[in-house]
């Protein structure tokens, strides 16, 4: 039972909501406010931690009252401050002064205080026998105070730093075993005097649950105790591109700019310079799907007090190695049995017979990857199709490597896909591994290869079904889908897939019957410098529709002479800074859909952009951070283009090439996302008549929409979301009479709506969360009607004078906007 001091905790809670008000409120003292508001984020729950104690202990908790007090005065202070020039001055030294005593406040005071309980609790800890299993309680007993040393030695603050501890699923059974063993030796190993990092490998055959394991590991609460925010977790990957990987630490938003490395050891020493400077010990650092242990020395191995956990596949025996065991009949008897029955009111659970169930177990081998995904195959089915799946479960029963029967069991789970859900399934063989997959790169490619809809509400069904049977991952922010206002099904929607159920896709597409000419999908993985000998020996031309090329940091470029004449589909994944488009390219005129997706850590740069003016038939382009101003001619002069996504990608120039001809004249959708140097949206396009979505999102330096605009008068859609430097729209948007979908979410500059708003006459819907600076609604607006208006509840009260509009209410993330202020 939580015994908080509710005083203390309603004041932490009144100052934070008043300092993220003031600075919404005010143009002053927003710097000062914000290192306030981050002083607040480390400090709340350490105060009710630290409270909790002294309550338990009956010691008090004066301590905090006083300067918490005096810090909410003072910023009530600071938000009646407008003009006063010399107010404003001392007023910011005062903000400075009371953020330092609040830091001071916790570095010495709580810091002093903590030694003090530390030693008390050493003299009493000497006098007692305890085992591990005790030791580990009293740290965790004891975390409350450890946090706090842990959080304020860190140089930047944890949630602003990536390596984040993955989420962990629900539902997980049979690892409690290996859970409590695996701490033990976590935990001890921290507690013994070492000059050293230590390394512990936790090794098991794929898909046998090592991640899920390390992840429960990092949540357990005795593990958090003793290392606090210390805990950092990286997924590596088969093919490791060091210096992304520690780019990710610093660089939370993929968007922002790279730390600029000059090479690995560049990297490695950084990283070892942070770790050692702004991280307290205790450290853990999970080091997740390692394939080579030469990887592991890239991270510091003379830390103090650092463990270093990794899983793979190999148990690499330089190192300490944690063996993974199997699963014991009990626990695979209750993950088996998770997901083969639903306990669900709207269908019964099916009875099957005792004996096919335990037949069924033992076929997967105490697997939980096999475990898992057979079971969800196997849901709601009668007895007869049970009695189908173990028959065919226990044919070829010799003694195979584990990865082979578990594909071939895997294999047979797909059995019950339609034919269609498995071309599907296939797809996602596509993509490289350990990334995520969003699912808008799916929509075209379908609507093109399985007639799909291009509002993505036919591919968005197939991935529920597919993640249903557990054979993806769907990563959602958002499953509320309202038919009236949504454009695309898939936004903002990702994919994760499990490493093995990513080569099972690859298997079935390149089963070794199949000749290599004569597959539907030609997927060539290019991790080293040339493609892999078997495609430079290819000289007859394949019927491939679908080629996926995935090329590693170190490609030289070289291409063969490859002849795909049939492919309509292409996936280009590629890790480099600078990239050379294949010749045989020019060869591919049934071209439809191109997906090309850089990986690395730089935006890429294409050398050569003839191939791309050769396919007069593409109508869909999506690229992902590359250098579009090496494309710009070519890529202008395409014709046909219906559709073009540009995502993270560094615009350039790319839009100032004069042409005789309209850009784009068939385009009917264009995306762009975290474009960062898109400053003017560009006249050029305003031409492109036929328009009808236009998304412009998260485009930070987005600052001016032309007049020119309104031109595209067949335009439905429009989103400017999270361009927070956006002023108004231009006054032209009124020419826009087909106008459905107005979303300005979360443009904080916004400060007005055009005045003759009433001349949308289409617009159905508009979404404002966010904007904050919008003052006085426009009088047209009364000449529409059947408007919706989602916004924060202050909006919502300017618009309840407006009787032909309906509101709805959004509640707003008070951590998301700050954050969004402050960039």
């Amino acid at each position: 039972m939580d015994i908080v001091d509710p005083l203390l905790s309603e004041s932490i809670s009144n100052l934070t909501g008043l300092v993220i008000s003031v600075i919404k409120t005010t143009l002053n003292f927003k710097s000062e406010l914000a290192q306030l508001q981050d002083t607040l984020n480390k400090i709340t729950h350490l105060i009710n931690d630290v409270d909790k104690l002294n309550q338990i202990l009956d010691q008090p908790s004066d301590m905090f009252t006083e300067p918490i007090k005096n810090a909410d005065k003072l910023v009530r202070k600071c938000e009646k401050i407008k003009w006063n020039v010399i107010k404003r001055f001392f007023h910011s030294m005062k903000l400075k002064d009371a953020n330092d005593k609040l830091l001071r406040l916790f570095q010495l005071e709580v810091q002093a205080d903590q030694v003090r309980d530390i030693k008390q609790l050493r003299v009493q800890v000497e006098t007692l026998s305890l085992d591990v299993k005790h030791i580990g309680h009293t740290l965790s007993n004891t975390s409350c105070s450890s946090r706090s040393y842990h959080i304020i030695q860190m140089g930047s603050e944890r949630r602003e730093l990536g390596w984040r501890v993955p989420p962990l699923d629900a539902g997980v059974v049979g690892f409690d075993e290996p859970l409590e063993k695996l701490k033990a030796k976590v935990l001890y190993d921290d507690m013994m005097d070492i000059d050293e990092s230590s390394v512990l490998v936790v090794a098991a055959a794929g898909g046998c649950g090592k991640t899920t394991l390390v992840t429960m590991l990092c949540h357990d609460h005795q593990v958090k105790g003793k290392f606090g925010e210390n805990v950092f977790f990286v997924t590596v990957s088969e093919s490791p591109n060091f210096k992304v990987i520690v780019n990710n630490l610093f660089n939370l938003q993929p968007s922002n700019q790279p730390i600029p490395f000059q090479t690995d050891e560049d990297a490695k020493n950084k990283l070892g310079n942070f770790l050692h400077e702004n991280v307290s010990s205790p450290v853990l650092l999970v080091l997740d799907d390692v394939w080579d242990h030469t990887f592991i020395d890239n991270f510091p191995l003379n830390i103090k007090g650092c463990t270093i956990l990794v899983t793979s596949r190999t148990p690499f025996s330089q190192f300490d190695v944690f063996e993974f065991d199997p699963l014991s009949e009990k626990d695979a008897n209750i993950l088996f049995r998770n997901s083969a029955f639903t306990k669900s009111k709207k269908r019964p659970r099916t009875t099957i017979k005792e004996y096919l169930v335990e037949q069924m177990v033992i076929c997967c081998k105490k697997h939980p990857l096999t475990l898992t995904v057979v079971g969800r195959s196997l849901n709601g089915k009668d007895e007869s199709y049970w009695r189908f799946m173990q028959d065919s479960l226990a044919d070829g029963n010799s003694v195979l490597d584990l990865n082979e029967q578990v594909r071939n069991r895997l294999e047979r789970s797909v059995i019950t896909l339609s034919e269609e859900l498995k071309e599907c399934y296939m797809d996602f063989g596509l993509f490289p591994e350990d990334q995520r997959i969003p699912a808008t790169a799916l929509v075209d490619m379908w609507a093109h290869l399985y007639n799909h809809d291009h509002e993505g509400q036919e591919t968005f069904n197939k991935i529920l079904v597919l993640s249903y049977k557990n054979l993806i991952k769907l990563v959602a922010t958002s499953l509320n889908k309202d038919s009236d206002t949504t454009v695309n099904y898939c936004d903002q929607q990702f994919l994760k897939q499990h490493d093995m159920l990513r080569e099972l896709a690859i298997h079935l597409s390149s089963k070794p019957e199949v000749p290599i000419a004569h597959r539907k999908r030609l997927i060539i993985n290019a991790p080293g410098e040339d493609l892999p000998a078997s495609i430079w020996k290819l000289q007859e031309p394949m019927r491939a529709c679908i080629l996926s090329i995935s090329t590693g940091e170190l490609f030289s470029s070289r291409w063969c002479d490859l002849k795909v004449p049939e492919v309509e589909v292409m996936v280009l994944n590629l890790k480099s800074k600078t990239y050379t488009l294949p010749h045989f390219m020019k060869g591919m005129q049934k071209l439809k859909v191109l997906n090309v997706t850089n990986y690395g850590l730089y935006p890429s740069y294409i050398e050569n952009s003839d191939p791309l003016g050769c396919l007069l038939n593409l109508s869909w382009i999506r690229l992902e951070f590359v250098s579009v101003s090496s494309l710009n001619a070519s890529i202008l002069a395409l014709g046909n283009l219906q559709k073009v996504s540009l995502i993270m990608c560094k615009i350039g120039d790319a839009f100032e090439t004069k042409l005789g001809t309209s850009v784009w004249p068939k385009l009917v959708e264009l995306e762009m996302d975290y474009c960062q140097d898109l400053v003017r949206f560009p006249e050029l396009l305003c031409d492109s008549v036929h328009l009808k979505t236009l998304s412009i999102t998260n485009c930070n330096e987005l600052c001016e929409i032309s007049e020119e605009f309104g031109k595209l008068i067949n335009l439905e859609n429009l989103s400017l979301q999270s361009c927070v430097k956006l002023e108004k729209l231009p006054r032209s948007i009124t020419r826009l009479k087909k106008l459905r979908i107005l979303d300005i979410s979360d443009c904080l500059s916004l400060c007005e709506l055009p005045e003759e708003m009433g001349k949308l006459v289409g617009l159905r819907a508009i979404h404002m969360k966010g904007c904050t600076g919008i003052g006085e609604l426009p009088s047209s607006i009364v000449e529409l009607s059947h408007l919706n208006v989602l916004c924060s509840e202050d909006m919502c009260n300017q618009w309840s004078k407006f009787h032909n509009v309906t509101t709805e209410q959004v509640v707003e993330d008070r951590e998301e906007i700050l954050n969004k202020i402050i960039k």
